[in-house]
């Protein structure tokens, strides 16, 4: 079995988190240039690189919002916080009498410090923004 092409494997990714759900979505993958700086993005993630993804980011940003698009950077944060830079669960491991939590978070596989610096920025900015840009999304007809 032969490993996809980076760009079928963004795609293939895209497509899970939806894009192909909604017509904004969709843009994702006939704007050419849109779609290779998501390619972009995910060549930055595999080098493990957290000022190269948020670079990426950036440019991204400033693509969607020269199309008056602002609300597809909702695909940006799924597209990395469902990597494996973010754990696959999280679990509570122990309640301790402070009233604070001990907490493990299981990833699919060792990951370095940067890897997860990366997958936090990633839920953060999605609580922060992609949660309303998600509601936009789908509000479109």
């Amino acid at each position: 079995m032969s490993t996809p092409s980076i760009y079928q494997f963004v795609e293939n990714k895209l497509v899970k988190d939806g894009v192909k759900k909604t017509k904004d979505g969709l843009l994702i993958l006939s704007d050419k240039d849109l779609f290779k700086l998501f390619v972009d993005l995910e060549r930055a993630a595999r080098a493990t690189n957290f000022d190269r993804v948020q670079s990426a980011t950036h440019a991204i940003e400033n693509h969607v919002v020269s199309m008056g698009k602002r609300h597809l950077m909702a695909f940006v944060y799924m597209y990395i916080r469902f990597s494996e830079c973010s754990p696959k669960r999280t679990e509570a491991d122990e309640y301790l009498a402070d009233g604070s939590v001990r907490k493990s978070m299981v990833f699919a596989r060792a990951v370095s410090d940067e890897e997860r610096l990366i997958g936090l920025w990633a839920r953060v900015k999605e609580k922060q923004q992609g949660e309303a840009f998600l509601r936009v999304v789908y509000a479109d007809p």
